[in-house]
């Protein structure tokens, strides 16, 4: 069973949102006017960056005398942005991804271009999630996309735990990112803000399902005590969020996994019309794997 990829389990962003109108500004709190802004067909754009960093690269001796020196800790991409909507019941977002981290000396020898993992991921309460892969990643002849939509593999990924886009704009992790007091902030699309800061262990911030498997299980909880958070959260007088920067550092992480990222990521249009469909189902192939809703 395929589990997302280390960098979304990593988590993190900075948000921005429009300024809002209407019942937003009847909102005591982020949590609530998220509520009354992810209601029915209406959501918010979505813009996200995240860079990986792997630690110091490490070279690898050649095995024999006309071997290239490896290098490893490149990892398989160093940044991505994604961009997108989300709405109450769905999302459709698109991801691209780059390799910033290779050494001068090995441009020649690894590639830069990942331009064919570029992935458009569709997740729609009741019907799944969809994935589109530049380069037709797993996908047979005739067919565009891949669809999984199994209750089981809704176990995995909530043992795992993350915060993603849509976990962050819950009432629940909102609720804890501005717990803090908040100090005067910068201006932002024209906004005077407030910022929330704070740092706490992953384990603070989401509630991972029991595993099966009870060693999996107590893995999880030990990366999680161990992943360290750090945030700024931006608010606006209508209190929806403007602006999340979240960093994230993992000390158990393996040599090929980051040991830290930096997630922002963008919020505008609170309140916006989001009408997402689901792919011809002629063009989407059943899997048996677990696909991330979000890419």
């Amino acid at each position: 069973m395929a589990l997302p990829r280390i960098a979304t389990i990593v988590l993190a962003l900075a948000l921005t949102a429009g300024c809002g109108g209407g019942d937003a500004v009847t909102a005591r709190t982020p949590a609530e006017a998220v509520t009354q802004r992810m209601k029915g067909s209406t959501g918010v754009k979505v813009a996200r960056l995240v860079r990986l960093d792997y630690g110091e690269n490490v070279s690898t001796p050649p095995a024999a005398e006309d071997d290239f020196v490896a290098l490893v800790n490149i990892g398989e991409y160093s940044e991505s942005r994604t961009t997108g909507v989300l709405g109450a019941t769905a999302s459709d977002l698109t991801a691209t991804y780059y390799r910033t981290n290779v050494p001068d000396e090995l441009k020649g020898f690894v590639p830069t271009d990942l331009s064919f993992m570029t992935t458009r991921t569709i997740t729609i309460a009741g019907s799944g999630t969809y994935e589109y892969r530049a380069d037709r990643k797993d996908v047979p002849a005739g067919k565009s996309w891949l669809h999984g939509h199994s209750p089981r593999c809704e176990q995995p990924l909530r043992a795992i735990g993350s915060l993603g886009v849509r976990n962050l704009i819950s009432p629940e992790v909102l609720r804890k990112l501005t717990a803090p007091a908040p100090s005067s902030g910068e201006t932002i699309d024209g906004v005077a803000t407030v910022v929330h800061s704070g740092n706490s262990s992953l384990t603070e911030f989401i509630n991972a399902a029991p595993h099966d498997d009870p060693v999996i299980a107590a893995q999880f909880r030990k990366r999680n005590d161990s992943t360290q958070i750090s945030w700024q959260l931006w608010v606006g007088p209508d209190r929806l969020p403007r602006r999340v920067h979240l960093t994230s550092t993992h000390p158990m992480a393996e040599d090929n996994q980051p040991k830290s990222a930096v997630f922002e990521v963008d919020f505008t249009d609170w309140g916006s019309d989001v009408l997402i469909d689901s792919p011809p189902p002629d063009q989407a192939h059943e899997t048996g794997t677990c696909l991330n809703p979000e890419p």
